[in-house]
């Protein structure tokens, strides 16, 4: 698992590699929540993402949470197959920006 944070000109990427599990979530909303002053816009590049746990979820729930609030947007980037179907499964492709 790897996670890491990059913040530019009101803009916030956050790449996922390997497993998302209940250990590794803490430390992805940490990366977010160290970098979001001032950012207006999340990316959440899944490339290499490889298994989401519900932790994982909520971690992406409360980060679309903050950008509704703050007028911002999330989108996720780069989804395979695998975390598709997770997305699919949990009901969140219907509302995430998903590229």
């Amino acid at each position: 698992m790897t996670i890491e944070a990059k913040k530019e000109n009101g803009s916030l990427t956050i790449t996922l590699e390997g497993e998302i599990n209940n250990m590794a979530a803490p430390k992805f909303e940490k990366a977010y929540l160290d970098n979001r002053e001032d950012i207006r816009e999340v990316c959440i590049d899944m490339e290499k993402a490889t298994y989401l746990t519900s932790a994982a979820l909520r971690v992406i729930l409360f980060i679309q949470q903050e950008m509704d609030d703050c007028g911002g947007s999330l989108k996720v980037c780069r989804v395979n197959d695998d975390i598709m179907e997770v997305f699919s499964f949990t009901g969140f492709s219907g509302f995430l920006i998903i590229e």
